[in-house]
């Protein structure tokens, strides 16, 4: 995801959606990003990722991390301001792909890279399920559910794919299986096809 989008990292400025710990914002930085926003509805998170950022000694003016809900931050994010887009494990742990693509594509980014959990369906559907909030990993609790969970929806490829051509992306998949990966331990998504990379580009 990083080093082979290294061309749309470098001496950019990156947004980095559902930023969690800060992890990826910080291998943007460390690849050269001119600067990086993360935002992150966790508060745990979000201080943890200050907290690493200010031990690294970056510059206070190359990152900033917003906590808060990416539905209402990213419509105050300036058109055109941003370069490059992260979507690490997101796109999985809402109900709203639509709206969350074209929000991104209302940024006029240059290029999003993509990495997401599908469903194996080769038909343009979502496969909608129920997830625990109370696990961290998993959807932000919403203010008006009754339960302990949240509805997310697992698109298909082809129900991304038309998606990002209706907001006029052309799009590339990652190959993983040519990475001639020997011990996919924990990444097994990959290999088996229920997880994809993608980079989008715009314009």
């Amino acid at each position: 995801m990083i080093q082979a989008n290294l061309d749309c990292i470098h001496g950019r400025s990156i947004l980095d959606l559902a930023s969690h710990d800060g992890r990826w914002s910080f291998a943007a930085l460390k690849n050269g990003a001119r600067h990086v926003l993360g935002i992150e509805a966790r508060h745990d998170l979000v201080h943890a990722a200050m907290k690493t950022f200010d031990v690294q000694n970056f510059a206070c003016d190359t990152f900033a991390f917003v906590e808060g809900d990416i539905f209402r931050e990213v419509p105050k994010i300036q058109p055109g301001s941003v370069d490059t887009v992260f979507c690490f494990g997101f796109l999985y742990h809402t109900m709203h792909h639509h709206l969350l693509l074209g929000s991104i594509a209302a940024l006029r980014p240059k290029s999003l890279i993509l990495d997401t959990r599908v469903f194996p369906s080769t038909d343009p559907v979502i496969h909608v399920c129920a997830e625990d909030t109370d696990e961290p990993g998993n959807v932000f609790p919403s203010p008006v559910d009754r339960l302990k969970t949240s509805l997310v929806g697992y698109p298909s490829r082809s129900t991304i794919e038309l998606m990002l051509a209706n907001f006029g992306f052309r799009f590339k998949y990652f190959d993983w299986l040519s990475m001639h990966i020997s011990n996919w331990e924990s990444i097994e998504d990959y290999r088996d096809g229920l997880r994809i990379t993608l980079r989008a580009d715009l314009g």
